[in-house]
């Protein structure tokens, strides 16, 4: 039971650091429209491409912390 208890520490961990390099990416992209630039930089077609890209790294960092989240759950209730 101990070795499930640090698998499940270790997976609540792993999976709040998904979800943090996620969100980070997601507004590193997120700044990287709202700059202003040279139109050749990023052309327009690209635009929609990034913001589905940025939606699909948030509905990922979101899905990460709740399996984060499930695992602290767990342990907590193994806990008490």
């Amino acid at each position: 039971m101990q070795q499930e208890r640090k698998q499940w520490k270790e997976k609540a961990a792993d999976y709040k650091m998904y979800a943090t390099v996620l969100l980070a990416l997601s507004v590193f992209f997120y700044i990287g429209l709202l700059l202003p630039t040279d139109q050749s930089m990023i052309l327009l077609e690209k635009k929609p491409f990034l913001l589905g890209l940025i939606v699909i790294f948030l509905i990922g960092s979101f899905s990460f912390y709740q399996k984060a989240l499930k695992y602290m759950r767990r342990l907590r209730e193994f806990d008490q």
